[in-house]
Formats: structure tokens, C-alpha cells, sequence
């Protein structure tokens, strides 16, 4: 049964052409509030939800939030949970010269926020303790006015280059001699290398502690960024006066969110001894996966360590690695919730959907709300922690539901490190619309720095305006499945189905992570060697027809297939099929069956069955076995052999 919800709107005190009348809501609100003096008007609100009792409130205004949730807490024992939506900065203000698309956005920014809500799990959390101690090294003089900073309440332990650590190591406390070489861990445990080249030589050794300060004075450092781990570049006063409250403000007892959940049912990670997929190690930049010690052919996930970008979830090609939040059900519940159509049929507009992180892309959009810095009313924005966490199952799903453009906004300089992962999804997305002549130019990605958001909105607006309608149209079809590579085979198939068109083979590049196993048919012997080995089980051998099929949308590209092949008949190949065969099992090698000289029972295909006796008859210690009486025990059952032998 779908909740019953309280929606609270308002015109900003009549300053907004808002009208509630034109928003087609997926459900009529049990509580509907249009308000012009929300100071005023909050209470009221409150008493008919006390009243009403919907499940959840939808707040549709630029209030601080405060104010609803302190007169909502009165409302019963168990308040309702609440949702907030500034409709004013991301629907209204920036498209003030066009009021029909600024209600046809808010609609679609509401529904999506109504219906993805109902995905929302309960986050899991690990305690998390960081002490006091802190690693600050670098520029003699600006450690020590950060050590000063810190005094009253954080353990500073100071490490000097040799050239100022006469003047600089006097009365500094706990202070070493060197340069920081390298840095592992995580917040609450880091584990610095320092290097001290005195002497002619060059010692190493290791300093524990929670949090780590690198001052640089030409910008380079030893490490990425990551909570706790401080990097400044001639750091000013006001540089040290943030670092040191944001250090105060990670110095303690914590929660912190379990973001990546591992399903090691659907790894890839290897099978039968043999290593295989892997890609999520190397995704990550902050050494949070590695294999597990205790099943190599699978993987750890060190929740402490995950700084939460996604790149391993866009990564992972079988979907073994999921966000929790946005959750891929969260997710694609909200771009199926933006892109229906309003009234049941298409409206004729080129919506694009703008996946955008949370740092200097959420910047950007809510600066264009505040100016206002007008842009296309038809961008809908959809959050994600990281454009690294795009894969590209999340933008074809967009086109499969209709979008006519994808947009990606992102920071100029990513705090997490180069965009190669994004660029190869990128690139696989751009090749299957391209093959489908969709138009590979309905897909860019924009970025934007700090003071430069008018110029990044701006590009995006005059991309979103060019756009023409979809090409694909909204089939109404839910996405049942949020596996990767289920919704890569479903935006497929509708490709298919819309263009009338079966776009073949496309050669990929080495890093994409899919193959077509080419299995030579006359030198199979349909051992099931592959079918075993197959971590997603893209080989199965269908024993009603005696035949081993290939399915090759789920392939990764492995090769543990290629290695344990006894025969050395398959090879693959870096490619992708755009056709229905390629997205169901295939046959590739069939034969016929033997039956049992005893019982008569099929028991092995011919020519498995020719291959070892080739095998075992070659074998001269082997032949006296196999003669007069006992020459046809390899033409037995298992069951009538085991009797036959003891004859």
C-alpha cells in the first residue's frame, strides 16, 4: 500500500508564480498546505498532521528546516519522517521567464522524491573512535602555529624537514627529522612513513596516528585526500584556522555509515581456485577493498576506509558492490519517477537528466538557484556522492526511460582522483548509442570550479536547449532488475525493439569488461571445464540437448574460461554483440549422447567420451586395464564400470 503523504508548499511570500493546482502528484496528499508565510502557517500545518497521520511530509520550501522539524516533533508519539525540497532555487527562480516548465520540473522534483523514498533503507553503522594524536609535518613554522592551535585538546607530533629542524624541533614536544614519504589508513588509523635522509643515508620509519597534516610549499604531496588526512599548499592563517576546527571537529566518538554492502554470491572475484575479476581493488583509491585473506577468490570491504565515492559500485560489472545511498533501487526509482510522462503520454520535452556530485556540481546548481543564474527549465538533477559513481548501466537506463540527453557535472579537480573509470563508462555509453544512432552527442559531461558556476551552468543550459525530443520513448515497463548488467541487457532490448535495429558487433577497448567467448566447435569436448570455472556463469551446459550454451551479456572478460579450457578451444574476444541473441544463452557447441553398453542409460556426449579414451588408451601402463573383458569399461555408466571392474 503506498504511503499517505503531507505536503507542505510555499509562494515565498507571494513572490513565486507557485501553483499547486498544476502539479500532478503520483498520489493526492492526505495534507496539502499553500502557503505564503510559512513562520505562520507551520503551526497549522503541524495540527493537521497531528490529525491526519499521513507516513511521511513533504516540505516544498526554503525555510531552514528547523522550523518544520521543531513543530512537527509535537505531532504524536511517532512524528512522521520529512522530506525537504527547495523548489524555490530549483525550480522557480532559475526559470522565472517560464512558469509551465517551472511546474512541469517541480511535478517531476516531487513524484521522484515521493516514490524514491519508498527504496530508503535503514543505514547500518560502526562505531568509529579517533584519539587526539596528529601527525603534522612540512614547514617548520606554520606546524608549529598549527601544534599552538591545536594545544588544548590534540596531541601534536611534529615532524620537521632536516633542513629547519635545529630552530624548529626546540621546545615542540614529540618532533622528528625528515619528509613524509607515504601515508596508509584511515581516520582513527593512519600509518605515516617518514623518510630522514641525514648523514648520506636514508632511514624509514612508521608513525601511527588518527589524523595526519601535510603542509606542502610547492603543492605536491604524498597522498590523496581523505577525511582526516589535511593537505594545504601555502596554507594562510585562515587555512590553519579551518584545518585545526575541522580536526577538533573529527576528534572523538562516531557513527559512521556502512556506504558499500558486498553480495560475495555474485562476485566475480574467482572461482575454482582461480583468481578472477578484481577491478573494484584497483577502482578504489583509497585502498578500502582488497582481497580477503581468508577467500583470496573473494573480496574485503574496509568500511572505515571507504570515503564513499562509488567508483567500486560503478566498477563492479556484476553488482556484487552497491551504494546504500542513493541505493540502486533508490536510484533507478527516481529517474523512472522524473522521466514518466506527467498525464500518462509524452509532453514533447528533451528532459535531460544531470547526475551531479555533491561537491562542486551540487555548488554549482545551488548557485544557480540563489543569483538566480537562469538555465534550461528541462535539467533534472539527480544527486550521486561522485560522478565516479555513474556507471554506465545508470546512463543508458536514463535514455531506456527516456531522457533526451545525459548530462554529468562535476568538480574541475576531483577530490578523489582522476576520472579514467568514468571516462571508459562514458565511452562504452556513447558506443551503444552511437550504434543504435541514438546520437553519442546526447551524452557530455561538464565540470566547474569555484567562482566559475555561471560558466558551467551556462554550457549545460545551451546543451539541454539544442537537445530534440527523445529518441526512445517511455514504455511504462518498471525496472525490475538494478543489477548492472540486467539493466545494461534491458536498455538494450529496448533499443532494439524502438530502432527496429540490430547494430552487431562493436570492437572494445582492453579495460571495458565485456568479451565474446568464440568457442571452436569441432575441438569442444563439453567437459564442463568452463562451466565450472565461470564466476557469472555466462557458460552452462543444457543437459535435455546435450549442448553447452554461452550467454554473452553477462561475460566480463575474465578469461578463467580460456585457462582452464584442457582443449584450448575458446578464445575471447574484447567485444560486445547489440543483438537479442547476444542477451540470452546460446548454443555454441552441441553433440550427441553415448548410452551405457550395460544399462543403456546416456551417460557422456561422443565426443568427450572419444577424447578420453584417446587419453587413457594412449597411455602404455594403462593398456593392460583396458584390454580383452574390460575394453569397454570406459563405454559404461560410472555405475555399471564400478561392477564391471570387480568381474
Amino acid at each position: 500500500m503506498p504511503a499517505s503523504w503531507g505536503l507542505f508548499l510555499c509562494n515565498c511570500r507571494k513572490t513565486l508564480p507557485l501553483d499547486p493546482e498544476k502539479l500532478i502528484l503520483p498520489t493526492a496528499p492526505s495534507v496539502l498546505t499553500a502557503a505564503s508565510e510559512p513562520e505562520s502557517q507551520v503551526r497549522e500545518f503541524a495540527a493537521r498532521i497531528e490529525r491526519e497521520r499521513p507516513d511521511r511530509v513533504l516540505v516544498g520550501c526554503c525555510a531552514e528546516q528547523k522550523l518544520f522539524d521543531e513543530a512537527l516533533a509535537g505531532s504524536g508519539p511517532q512524528p512522521p519522517k520529512v522530506q525537504f525540497l527547495n523548489l524555490r532555487e530549483s525550480c522557480f527562480l532559475p526559470h522565472l521567464d517560464d512558469p509551465d516548465r517551472a511546474h512541469a520540473k517541480a511535478t517531476r522534483l516531487l513524484r521522484a522524491t515521493m516514490e524514491s523514498v519508498e527504496t530508503n533503507e535503514t543505514p547500518v553503522y560502526n562505531s568509529l573512535k579517533v584519539g587526539a594524536n596528529v601527525v603534522i609535518a612540512g614547514e617548520g613554522l606554520k606546524a608549529k602555529d598549527l601544534a599552538t592551535k591545536l594545544r588544548d585538546t590534540i596531541r601534536p607530533i611534529l615532524v620537521f624537514p632536516a633542513s629547519q629542524a635545529t630552530a624548529d624541533k626546540a621546545g615542540s614536544g614529540q618532533a622528528y627529522t625528515g619528509k613524509v614519504v607515504e601515508v596508509h589508513g584511515r581516520l582513527g588509523d593512519f600509518r605515516v612513513t617518514i623518510e630522514d635522509g641525514g648523514n648520506g643515508e636514508k632511514n624509514r620509519q612508521e608513525l601511527k596516528a588518527a589524523q595526519v597534516v601535510v603542509i606542502s610549499p610547492d603543492g605536491s604531496f604524498p597522498c590523496k585526500p581523505r577525511t582526516g588526512c589535511h593537505l594545504l599548499a601555502h596554507p594562510g592563517e585562515a587555512d590553519l584556522d579551518r584545518v585545526a576546527e575541522r580536526i577538533h571537529e573529527l576528534t572523538g566518538d562516531f557513527l559512521k555509515p556502512v556506504q558499500v554492502t558486498y553480495n560475495t554470491e555474485v562476485c566475480a572475484g574467482g572461482s575454482a581456485e582461480q583468481e578472477a575479476c578484481g577491478v573494484c581493488i584497483t577502482a578504489c583509491p583509497y585502498e578500502a577493498i582488497s582481497r580477503d585473506p581468508e577467500n583470496h577468490l573473494r573480496m574485503k570491504v574496509d568500511h572505515m576506509a571507504c570515503e564513499g565515492c562509488g567508483a567500486c559500485v560503478s566498477a563492479c560489472p556484476t553488482s556484487a558492490l552497491r551504494f546504500t545511498e542513493p541505493s540502486p533501487q533508490d536510484l533507478y526509482a527516481r529517474l523512472a519517477a522524473l522521466l514518466a510522462p506527467s498525464s500518462g503520454k509524452s509532453d514533447g520535452e528533451a528532459w535531460t537528466i544531470l547526475f551531479h556530485c555533491g561537491e562542486q556540481g551540487k555548488r554549482a546548481l545551488e548557485a544557480a538557484g540563489r543569483k538566480p543564474i537562469p538555465y534550461a527549465a528541462t535539467v533534472l538533477p539527480v544527486e550521486v556522492p561522485c560522478l565516479r559513481y555513474v556507471s554506465e548501466a545508470n546512463m543508458l537506463a536514463a535514455f531506456r526511460l527516456g531522457a533526451a540527453g545525459v548530462a554529468l557535472l562535476g568538480c574541475e579537480s576531483c577530490q578523489h582522483g582522476e576520472r579514467e573509470l568514468l571516462y571508459q563508462k562514458s565511452d562504452l555509453s556513447r558506443l551503444v548509442l552511437d550504434a543504435f544512432a541514438l546520437g553519442s552527442e546526447r551524452l557530455r559531461l561538464f565540470t566547474a570550479d569555484t567562482g566559475m558556476e555561471a560558466e558551467a551552468i551556462g554550457a549545460l543550459s545551451s546543451f539541454a536547449n539544442a537537445l530534440k525530443p527523445a529518441p526512445i520513448r517511455w514504455d511504462g515497463r518498471p525496472m525490475r532488475e538494478q543489477g548492472n548488467r540486467e539493466v545494461i541487457a534491458g536498455a538494450i532490448a529496448t533499443f532494439i525493439e524502438q530502432t527496429g535495429r540490430e547494430a552487431g558487433q562493436r570492437s572494445l577497448e582492453p579495460s571495458q569488461p565485456f568479451a565474446f567467448a568464440d568457442v571452436e566447435e569441432s575441438g569442444c569436448t563439453m567437459c564442463r571445464s568452463c562451466v565450472n570455472v565461470c564466476p557469472v556463469h555466462a557458460f552452462r551446459l543444457e543437459e535435455s540437448t546435450s549442448s553447452l550454451q554461452f550467454k554473452h551479456i553477462s561475460c566480463i572478460g575474465c578469461g578463467l574460461c580460456e585457462t582452464v579450457c584442457p582443449e584450448k578451444v575458446i578464445g575471447l574476444k574484447r567485444e560486445i554483440y547489440l543483438e537479442r541473441d547476444a542477451l540470452d544463452y546460446q548454443t555454441v557447441a552441441q553433440d550427441s549422447m553415448v548410452s551405457c553398453l550395460q544399462c543403456g542409460k546416456p551417460y557422456i556426449n561422443r565426443k568427450a567420451l572419444e577424447a578420453v579414451e584417446t587419453r587413457v588408451l594412449s597411455l602404455g601402463s594403462l593398456l593392460d586395464t583396458f584390454s580383452g573383458s574390460r575394453r569397454g569399461l570406459l563405454r559404461m555408466c560410472p555405475n555399471c564400470r564400478a561392477v564391471a571392474a570387480m568381474l
